[in-house]
């Protein structure tokens, strides 16, 4: 079994441009959405529940999103790095 690193250094700088632009689409989707929210007028038990839900633990998770997104950007950048010093 060996223990070399490898990757295509062309395919994750992909990836890495790939989570940082999902990150971003994600950051903007939940900006959107509370902007909605915000901004419409509705009122009652389906409303509070939704906003509650919103306001909790839907942006804890797009925000959670958003940020492993972004943590892997810099691990796939990171490795990419990693690799091209290696083998150049």
């Amino acid at each position: 079994m060996s223990n070399m690193v490898r990757g295509s250094l062309e395919q994750m700088q992909g990836l890495e441009q790939q989570f940082t632009t999902d990150s971003q689409a994600v950051a903007e989707l939940q900006r959107r959405i509370s902007a909605a929210v915000s901004n419409t007028t509705w009122t009652g038990p389906a409303a509070e529940r939704f906003r509650s839900e919103w306001n909790g633990s839907f942006v804890s998770a797009l925000s959670r999103l958003q940020e492993a997104l972004n943590e892997n950007a810099t691990v796939v950048r990171n490795r990419r790095q990693a690799i091209q010093t290696a083998t150049y």
